[in-house]
């Protein structure tokens, strides 16, 4: 059951608006993450089908960059994630999932990008590794990515929803060079307290964000935080941790969560309107 943990651990405030992500910035935003390498910057993404750019942007909404990926002509973006490019290597990647699958095909993609600097002018493209993955036997449809530290992408599916009932969501772990997905095992969601949107569509993950021994998983009602305490906890685990809500914007179809980079609060847009939302760390009690 989630917990309302005392300021031992980080105590957020009340959620702000801070501004929008207008349609010339990016359609219908599906994933965000922040930059490790430009300070207040954030990636997003949109899920059109065909999309082949991300967008940094400031807090605000404000657009940076827009960033070509090379070869990337994405059937449906649904996550970023920012993390170690490779076990012990001092630069940071992003990774764009290209993990959504409501149609069921037998392959996702990851397209691994090396961080830049987002000076000026920033680049206009960017070289891309492309990571094919499968599933074992099943092909579910997800909406979350996480990267460890040895570069492993994790996949967190969209649970199925039928006759009122929402399905299991589990969590997958990838080689770091692609190839078959291994399923580690569920994650047990607790009932939203206030299931507004879960009534109708599942208590499904849609994004989710990770920073050392903490991990966000964003639902269209809610915002979970499981934290472990100890530092270089492996993230394969986070389904174990103890769990607590945090604060969230009442958003319609909320898509996205993003730690800030020293995990001290965090944003979540809406993918309809494209309003974000400012979660801060307050002071302890």
């Amino acid at each position: 059951m989630p917990t309302t943990p005392a300021c031992d651990q980080p105590c957020y405030a009340d959620v702000e608006s801070v501004g929008r992500l207008t349609a010339d910035v990016v359609v219908e935003v599906s994933g965000m993450a922040a930059s490790h390498r430009t300070p207040g910057v954030y990636y997003v993404v949109s899920d059109d089908p065909g999309t082949s750019e991300i967008a940094a942007v400031r807090e605000n909404g404000a657009l940076v960059a827009r960033l070509e990926i090379e070869g990337m002509a994405a059937r449906n973006a649904e996550a970023l994630a920012v993390g170690p490019c490779e076990a012990g290597d001092p630069r940071t990647c992003l990774y764009v999932g290209d993990i959504g699958n409501h149609l069921g095909h037998p392959e996702v993609f990851v397209y691994r990008v090396v961080e830049a600097d987002l000076g000026t002018p920033p680049p206009e493209s960017l070289p891309a590794e492309v990571l094919t993955f499968r599933y074992p036997s099943e092909r579910p449809d997800a909406e979350a990515l996480l990267v460890d530290d040895h570069g492993r992408p994790l996949v967190i599916s969209k649970a199925s929803f039928e006759s009122g009932v929402t399905g299991p969501t589990y969590l997958y772990r990838g080689p770091s060079s692609g190839g078959t997905l291994e399923q580690l095992g569920r994650v047990d969601l607790p009932e939203p307290e206030n299931a507004d949107f879960a009534d109708l569509v599942g208590n499904v993950v849609t994004d989710a964000s990770a920073v050392d021994g903490a991990v966000l998983l964003r639902t269209y009602d809610e915002v979970l935080e499981y934290r472990s305490g100890p530092a270089g906890a492996d993230l394969a685990g986070f389904a174990s941790w103890p769990v607590r809500r945090v604060p969230a914007p009442d958003q319609l179809q909320s898509e996205t969560v993003a730690y800030r980079v020293d995990g001290c609060g965090f944003l979540t847009t809406s993918e309809i309107t494209g309003g974000i939302g400012a979660v801060n760390c307050s002071p302890r009690m």
